[in-house]
């Protein structure tokens, strides 16, 4: 990797470790302070929320301004808001809590679209998909660390502990990514100011090919498949190992990023011009929920390890495979694009979560984690059919130019 990628994919790194600590630390810390699952609920809905809302924003922003300026700002934004949850008194502890699931929710999806539309222009096009596949394994990495340890620190440490290591961790991002400088769009590549705000996304995403925004649509029903599994773990661990749900959880959790982790190493060291087939897409999207639906259905433990782990993979290779295609439009168009695509991710995983809890009020965790996958199994078949029906619509590849970082 050359060296402001590496600063890049280390900012990741520490901005997804402190994601995935504050994801455990917040949900429990909300349910303690306010004694309520509707609350703690509530609060989950808001930071989602935030996040879906901030998705075209974000778009506009990302492609008007710098980007390591927007994300070094969301970083510092989000580390004065915990530590402002540590030193608020109890009283206000609350009304924090909801600034805080805003800031996390919108500052998340501002750095996702400001990191995945501005990758383009660090590396060439042909070490595209390879910087992609150095991303998840950063992810997997963080995700793993994240959860792992997210149990230790606050049962020894405690919440206010948990919550300073996380600020540290978005300080020490926003310190990596000072060092980048200077990753910011062209002039020729920075849309007009002088139209409104709606009529300017529209414009953007209106000479998208048909193709990349199926895609995002695929993705949008992938998320609310993996709400159902994120919400219906608890439950399947509780049945299937009560005498030890939390590592059950976790052992699920970690297969997968292992997964995820393996074929993104593998990638990253063996791609050149990287997976952008939408085929390819298509069907490990297909594989991923059929695995994910399988691990429900009660294997043993040897056997849901190794489903589990195959998902992941699974999983990374369609994460680096779409995320590498939508970078490959024009680069007027992507950040908006990138927006947008947050928005939806969002919105699918939002609505899924939703679903999949009133429908674990009624039904067994497989037939909801089923119906849910089933929908993203529907819809990555309707894109691969329409795929190889209309050999003459699918997008080829542009050719996408390296965009030279001024010093």
């Amino acid at each position: 990797m050359n060296h402001p990628l590496r600063f890049v994919v280390a900012a990741h790194a520490l901005s997804t470790y402190g994601s995935f600590l504050n994801m455990v630390a917040l949900g429990l810390f909300a349910l303690d302070l306010t004694d309520s699952t509707v609350q703690t609920g509530l609060f989950m809905a808001v930071r989602l929320a935030a996040g879906f809302l901030a998705g075209p924003l974000a778009g506009v922003l990302v492609a008007r301004h710098p980007r390591e300026r927007l994300m070094v700002g969301a970083d510092l934004l989000s580390a004065g808001t915990l530590v402002s949850l540590v030193v608020a008194p109890s009283v206000g502890q609350p009304v924090v809590l909801y600034a805080l699931a805003v800031v996390l929710g919108a500052g998340q999806t501002l750095w996702g679209v400001a990191l995945r539309s501005g990758i383009p222009d660090l590396v060439a096009p042909d070490r595209l998909a390879r910087a992609n596949a150095h991303l998840v394994a950063a992810r997997s990495t963080a995700m793993l660390l994240g959860f792992g340890t997210s149990g230790v620190v606050v049962t020894v440490l405690g919440y206010h502990a948990a919550f300073l290591l996380d600020a540290a961790t978005y300080v020490l991002s926003a310190l990596l990514l000072t060092r980048v400088g200077g990753w910011r769009p062209t002039a020729a590549h920075r849309p007009s100011t002088g139209r409104p705000y709606g009529l300017r996304v529209r414009h953007a995403l209106s000479g998208v090919a048909p193709v990349v925004l199926a895609m995002v649509a695929v993705r949008a029903a992938d998320a609310f498949g993996s709400a159902s599994h994120n919400v219906g773990l608890p439950v399947y661990a509780t049945a299937t190992r009560p005498d030890a749900p939390a590592s059950f959880a976790a052992l699920f959790t970690a297969s997968w990023a292992v997964g995820s982790l393996v074929v993104s190493r593998l990638l990253a060291r063996r791609l050149r011009a990287g997976p952008v087939s939408p085929l390819a897409f298509g069907l490990a999207t297909c594989a991923m929920s059929v695995l994910f639906v399988s691990a429900f259905t009660g294997p043993p433990l040897w056997l849901l390890v190794v489903v589990v782990v195959a998902a992941g993979m699974a999983d990374g290779y369609a994460e680096i495979s779409y995320t590498t295609r939508l970078q490959a439009v024009e680069p007027s168009r992507r950040a908006h694009l990138f927006g947008l695509a947050g928005a939806v991710q969002n919105a699918g995983f939002g609505l899924g979560m939703v679903v999949s809890a009133v429908a674990l009020d009624q039904f067994a965790p497989f037939p909801v984690i089923a119906a849910a996958h089933g929908l993203a199994l529907v819809a990555a078949v309707v894109f691969l059919v329409s795929q190889l029906r209309f050999p003459q619509r699918r997008a080829r590849r542009p050719a996408v130019q390296k965009v030279e970082v001024p010093p």
